[in-house]
């Protein structure tokens, strides 16, 4: 096979593959929103589709139903996997990280578990104009140029500390990941 046949079905398979996946999340987006219509205001009464367990003996069949709690609980978690995945969160709380001589600043940030936030990444460093940004946790890498803001989106799911990082200049942050329940610190205005 020649190289141009070869990119041909290169780039008709990776079509089918998206064209796939589209038509999959919008019957599941179709799904979910017929299910929110007949619903109505009660929000409550969106269902996810039930499951039971089947145990098989060798001798004879026994049906097994999980207790209740796990059930509801399994549904919830799917159904809210669901709609992340149709109607993606767009972040309402925004951080901004500053890259400069003496450190990052702030050198610490708390976020709270689950939320998604949209964090900004400014260099002003003078010295070393062009940098990275790392945040391993999140698989976040980015090359941060002198005066240019660097975007992304996270959502904390595990409670923790994690570190940000300038290789460049060994300059590192800490980003505190607290639980929904526990209050975050908020930060004091420059006036205060």
């Amino acid at each position: 096979m020649n190289s141009v046949n070869f990119k041909t079905a290169k780039n008709y398979t990776s079509t089918f593959v998206r064209a796939f996946i589209f038509a999959f999340f919008f019957l599941v987006q179709v799904k979910v929103h017929a299910q929110i219509v007949e619903a109505g205001d009660n929000k409550d009464a969106i269902t996810a589709p039930q499951t039971s367990s089947k145990i098989v003996m060798p001798t004879q069949n026994v049906i097994v139903k999980p207790a209740e709690a796990t059930v509801k609980q399994k549904d919830t978690e799917i159904l809210r996997a669901i709609r992340k995945a149709v109607q993606p969160v767009e972040p309402t709380n925004q951080i901004v990280i500053l890259n400069t001589e003496r450190g990052f600043v702030p050198d610490k940030v708390h976020v709270k578990k689950g939320e998604a936030y949209k964090v900004h990444v400014v260099n002003i460093n003078m010295r070393e104009k062009n940098t990275s940004f790392i945040m391993d946790s999140f698989t976040q890498s980015h090359n941060t140029v002198f005066a240019t803001e660097k975007t992304f989106n996270i959502e904390p799911q595990v409670e923790g500390v994690y570190s940000y990082q300038c290789p460049e200049t060994g300059m590192q942050g800490q980003l505190v990941v607290v639980s929904e329940e526990a209050p975050v610190k908020k930060r004091k205005l420059a006036s205060e």
